[in-house]
């Protein structure tokens, strides 16, 4: 499996120790070596090690095929507890952010909040992302058989895969497989989605 390089981008303030600690949590819960977990995901051995020791630099790409590798939620590795309320709401502004400008941007202008993750049924996570008027994101494939379910709240934006490209405006819906590369790119903005992540069954036990 080819190494993915470790990104440049600076974690959000105040993520860099909850990913050292759950990353680590994860892996041995996992029972998975250092070197395991690498070329799982792709990420050179000495990548992890600084990650997990608070020191590391991850991309957001890294972090999500580290979670991949693991087989947990993408925001398992930011938060230690799902919800367990009946009744959870979070405002607007009030989301975890974690991730901001040049998260696999070709241009600043993005911020990803976590909205939610809930584990007693189907596993979904739920996210605002905000992106300013011409910015493109290129996203790797997370893992198999995800989906993602996106509303567009304000704006338009492109879509696109290797298989599809559409262009989505206000209050219109997209589902796709989000297993593969995906693109957004920003039409008119700024450009305000609401994506859930579906994940399969298999992965929420």
């Amino acid at each position: 499996m080819p190494v993915r390089p470790c990104g440049t981008t600076s974690p959000v303030p105040g993520a860099v120790q909850p990913i050292a600690r759950n990353l680590r949590r994860w892996r041995m819960t996992r029972e998975m070596t250092l070197s395991a977990l690498a070329e799982q995901a792709g990420v050179a051995k000495s990548t992890v090690s600084l990650i997990e020791r608070g020191q590391g630099n991850p991309s957001i790409d890294t972090v999500w095929a580290l979670a991949d590798a693991l087989g947990v939620p993408f925001a398992s590795l930011f938060h230690d507890e799902p919800p367990t309320d009946d009744v959870s709401v979070v405002r607007a502004d009030d989301g975890s952010v974690i991730a901001t400008d040049q998260a696999g941007l070709e241009t600043d202008g993005l911020v990803i909040r976590h909205m939610l993750t809930r584990t007693g049924g189907a596993l979904i996570e739920v996210y605002t992302l905000v992106f300013d008027e011409g910015a493109v994101r290129h996203a790797d494939g997370h893992v198999s058989g995800i989906f993602e379910h996106i509303t567009v709240a304000s704006g338009t934006i492109e879509i696109s895969t290797d298989s599809f490209t559409e262009v989505l405006s206000q209050g219109d819906l997209i589902s796709f497989r989000a297993d593969r590369p995906h693109t957004y790119r920003v039409i008119e903005g700024p450009v305000r989605l609401v994506s859930i992540h579906e994940y399969p069954k298999h992965n929420g036990s």
